[in-house]
């Protein structure tokens, strides 16, 4: 089977996406189940340049993403998996929903001061690499149209010892759930305030600090 979320796409896409939900759910529930996130995070957002064109970083299945095609003329939303970005246009998205397969480095894909918003969750817990997220923060700063705003969700619980255990072992000898890729890596709120900040980004507020639901709200600062 293919590593990463590849694999886990081909296994079972939305256990994998949202183990809550249990075995068995139905497609229609587990899509319903983005519209309260996509909700609560346009409501943080607060004031955008406008609705014209938003960006899903991580869209997976499209679960977050047809909620977002709701408030917004036109979204576009990456994923590494193609099997993701397959079952998400077999399952059908709204007209105005365009999906990309993406390397997990960077949004070559698009231009400069592209879009009025950036939307991510769930996906920043599972990146190991610093570096990763620091490129992902400034190229999230270069698409934001001056003014723009992202909310990113990030996973800042305090480590622990057992924690840090876990994820030195070798993945065999630990459930799927918690295996490379799928894992989430905590990193302290401090750091990413940081990467922020050098990426060019302005922090306007945060929801949750300390929490697994920690979200950020940066605006791009006009040039």
């Amino acid at each position: 089977m293919p590593s990463g979320w590849e694999g886990f796409a081909q296994e079972d896409a939305q256990r994998y996406i949202d183990p809550r939900l249990g075995p068995g759910a139905s497609t229609d529930e587990f899509i319903e189940g983005g519209r309260a996130v996509v909700e609560r995070a346009l409501e943080f957002a607060g004031e955008l340049p406008g609705r014209e064109r938003a960006l899903e970083i991580g869209c997976g299945v499209g679960r977050d993403t047809a909620h977002l095609a709701e408030h917004f003329a036109q979204v576009d939303g990456v994923d590494v998996s193609e099997t993701m970005v397959r079952l998400a246009s077999e399952r059908g998205l709204p007209a105005n929903v365009r999906l990309h397969v993406v390397s997990g480095q960077d949004l070559s894909a698009f231009g400069d001061d592209s879009f009025d918003y950036v939307f991510s969750h769930l996906v920043f817990q599972h990146v190991a690499d610093d570096a990763v997220v620091d490129a992902y923060l400034r190229e999230t700063a270069r698409v934001l149209k001056p003014g723009a705003v992202a909310t990113l969700q990030f996973d800042t619980r305090p480590s622990s010892l057992v924690v840090r255990l876990v994820q030195w072992l070798p993945d065999p000898l630990l459930a799927r759930e918690r295996r490379r890729d799928i894992r989430r890596y905590r990193r302290p709120a401090a750091a990413i305030r940081a990467s922020g900040a050098a990426a060019g980004l302005s922090l306007e507020g945060e929801l949750d600090p300390e929490t697994a639901e920690h979200w950020f709200r940066w605006r791009a600062v006009a040039a």
